[in-house]
């Protein structure tokens, strides 16, 4: 199998195990608060990457590395947005259903074009805004003023993605001293530093089935974390983008499966805008940065 191949079939896996995760988090929703929910999230990551440095060579100089990054504060800053990002897009899908929170999450590429060229000055082409003007067409017939999430809670999945927009900005400002692994230690610190305070405040001792699928969820985020860094390591990361859109159609399957429901006709036509707006913006003619990434949650 080529490599090209290879890396098609690891971000479908990446996206499959996305949608999974985020469905679980909606399951976990009825037990725990979401502030719990993406606490351990980020204490077990941090655990794990902690347990995996002991196996390499230089463990100690590791971790000097993460507790005295270049650029610290930049680097934390857009690791605090991450995490606050993922909380806020956990409690997105434990408001909207699975499909519409994961089409409503989408449009941050498209926010990633308006905040690009505010933040940083950016040249934005006309095909951008066709892309830009796509996707806010998608995101109202999902939300329609006569359909039922025409309410407060729809604009959390929003929120989220403008605040995960705002994070890939604020990481394309460092991509030249910050990695992928080095984002991913610094938003394991962060979000444990973080939500231990508000964390405990929500605490809920889990049973046995809930921690059962807080460790799936886990699994499932970082599997595909891991899925999409070895997608990026055999193709270029605009090669792949045009797939991450694959996670809609995971989604519809997990509502299927573990909600029995499946969104309407209008609903699914908003999410093909969203998708159409974001693969416009791929298109060479849209110019989109190979180092904008589609979006995806927690450490992507």
């Amino acid at each position: 199998m080529s490599q090209s191949r290879l890396a098609i079939l690891l971000i479908l896996l990446c996206n499959a195990l996305y949608a999974v995760g985020y469905a679980l988090a909606r399951l976990l929703s009825d037990s725990l608060d979401p502030l719990q929910i993406t606490f351990l999230r980020y204490a077990l990551v941090l655990g794990g990457a902690f347990t995996l440095s002991l196996a390499g060579r230089h463990p100690v100089g590791a971790w000097r590395r993460a507790l005295v990054p270049a650029r610290p504060w930049a680097q934390r800053a857009a690791a605090a947005m991450l995490v606050v990002s993922t909380a806020v897009a956990v409690w997105g899908y434990a408001l909207v259903p699975v499909t519409e929170a994961a089409a409503l999450g989408f449009t941050a590429p498209i926010l990633t074009v308006a905040m690009g060229m505010v933040v940083l000055h950016e040249r934005v082409s006309a095909i951008r805004w066709v892309a830009v003007l796509c996707g806010f067409a998608g995101m109202l017939l999902v939300l329609r003023p006569d359909g039922a999430l025409f309410r407060w809670a729809a604009l959390v999945p929003v929120a989220a993605a403008m605040m995960y927009a705002l994070y890939q900005v604020m990481a394309r400002d460092i991509r030249g001293v910050a990695d992928s692994v080095g984002m991913t230690v610094q938003g394991g610190l962060v979000g444990t530093i973080l939500l231990t305070p508000l964390a405990a405040l929500v605490w809920r001792m889990p049973d046995a089935a809930t921690a059962g699928l807080v460790l799936m969820f886990v699994a499932a985020q970082t599997g595909g974390l891991l899925a999409l860094a070895a997608a990026v390591r055999r193709a270029e990361v605009s090669a792949l983008a045009p797939w991450h859109y694959a996670r809609l159609f995971f989604a519809l399957a997990m509502d299927a499966a573990l909600f029995g429901r499946m969104p309407d006709s209008l609903a699914l036509a908003g999410c093909g805008l969203i998708a159409a707006g974001g693969l416009l913006l791929l298109w060479r003619g849209g110019g989109m940065p190979a180092r904008v990434h589609l979006p995806g949650r927690a450490g992507e």
